[in-house]
């Protein structure tokens, strides 16, 4: 008798360890889960975030309706420091990424864990052979969405970028006991405040009226534009090019012809210095600056050798009309063709 009731106190232990084996895998599986889409990743940290002088526990799970969490993101602004910063504010998001995160953050939200922040490292647009990375955890608390930076369009270069995605289940980087960015700081948008101390810290009220509105459909982003080569605001620079002395687009000429005029007075140079100006008369945005900047190195220099191509970025780098990284990017690349 003695026997089988050591057998079964065995069993019932076997079994409620098999139960318990269970338990712990469906939670780590519903729990601790990483969400992807290309270099866009979402995930579940247990990461202690101080609020207020003290430890808090989030309002999770939560449940995002995609309107809601789409204009919450898409009105996060930030500015550069720094003398060579560009002016004014800049969207931290842009909408490819947007259009990638917000599935992925609604479901990492719909089951998280009071303990649990969701972490978010994401890449903007490709204007040269970079990609700018955001990284920040956002979380629920007392009905608004908090979202704090660590970084902020930090640029990567591929290996960077290859890097990161093999060490992101590992590494646990808590934006929260951060204050400030010596490159950049969030600019508040309507709904939204600093967190106190913060510079890198939102609190976005998600009962504000802008994040309940339906989403507003924008145009595509600026590879898109470049790829199909239409653009509201290439119509827009052409009219105002003729307008101010006929620099609009032409046929493209004979290579060695276009060589020869390029050594005598460049015609990418007096496109740029024209859509500065147009930057500094308030008639352009810097935003709509880049993406000419961006066609204009990718495309209008095709006829040109490598040797003056290399030239002509140097002549622009020297008058300020591209940054060293754009420089160091085109650079690259045209050595990469040797």
């Amino acid at each position: 008798m003695q026997l089988i009731n050591n057998c079964r106190w065995k069993q019932t232990i076997l079994l409620i360890g098999i139960i318990c084996m269970i338990y712990v895998r469906e939670f780590h599986e519903t729990h601790a889960d990483t969400y992807t889409d290309g270099q866009i990743i979402v995930k579940h940290e247990e990461l202690k975030v101080k609020k207020n002088g003290r430890y808090i526990q989030c309002d999770h799970p939560y449940k995002f309706q995609e309107n809601v969490i789409t204009n919450a993101l898409s009105n996060i602004y930030f500015e550069e420091k720094g003398l060579l910063k560009k002016k004014g504010a800049l969207r931290v998001f842009q909408d490819d990424e947007i259009r990638k995160l917000v599935p992925l953050i609604i479901q990492a939200f719909s089951v998280a864990t009071p303990s649990q922040v969701i972490a978010i490292s994401s890449y903007s647009e490709r204007l040269l052979l970079t990609d700018q990375q955001n990284y920040c955890i956002a979380f629920i608390l007392d009905h608004s969405l908090n979202i704090a930076f660590s970084r902020v369009h930090m640029l990567q270069t591929y290996n960077d970028t290859m890097s990161e995605k093999k060490q992101y289940t590992t590494k646990k980087e808590n934006p929260a006991q951060i204050k400030r960015s010596r490159f950049w700081k969030l600019i508040p948008a309507a709904g939204q405040r600093l967190e106190s101390n913060h510079e890198n810290w939102l609190v976005i009220d998600l009962s504000d009226k802008i994040y309940q509105q339906p989403v507003i459909q924008r145009t595509g982003t600026i590879d898109e534009k470049i790829k199909v080569g239409t653009s509201e605001l290439d119509t827009r620079l052409k009219k105002l090019e003729e307008k101010m002395g006929g620099t609009g687009e032409t046929h493209a000429p004979n290579p060695s012809i276009l060589i020869k005029e390029n050594r005598q007075e460049s015609k990418i140079k007096n496109k740029l210095m024209l859509l500065r100006e147009m930057v500094d008369e308030g008639i352009i945005s810097a935003e709509d600056y880049d993406y000419k900047k961006a066609k204009i190195l990718r495309e209008a220099m095709g006829n040109l050798g490598i040797k003056e191509q290399l030239q002509e970025i140097k002549d622009l780098k020297t008058e300020g009309l591209i940054t060293e990284t754009d420089y160091t990017e085109k650079k690259k690349e045209l050595l990469d063709q040797f």
